[in-house]
């Protein structure tokens, strides 16, 4: 055997191991990304239901624990009658 069929033999070789790692790679990434439709649809799913959650959730479990404010009634001076209710109020206020 001389160099050039040496040669010839360790590249047909090397092409023969090439193309098996080629087809290895092919068949190995289609079979680890066969559910990657399904896995991003529940990522986006996952994704919308937490921005729900966070947008809409959150602001009303922040206003059903906070303690609620009792707005003090307004009173009508120049109504027939108010004198009494004008009073208390008067007397809430600089007390």
């Amino acid at each position: 055997m001389d160099n050039q069929q040496i040669e010839q033999l360790i590249d047909r070789e090397a092409a023969r191991r090439s193309a098996a790692d080629r087809e290895h790679l092919e068949r190995l990434g289609s079979e680890l990304t066969a559910d990657l439709g399904a896995w991003a649809f529940r990522r986006r799913l996952v994704g919308s239901l937490l921005a729900l959650v966070l947008l809409v959730g959150l602001p009303m479990a922040y206003h059903v624990l906070l303690p609620s404010r009792h707005d003090a009634l307004l009173v009508a001076c120049n109504l027939d009658g108010q004198e009494e209710a004008v009073l208390h109020c008067a007397n809430i206020i600089l007390t």
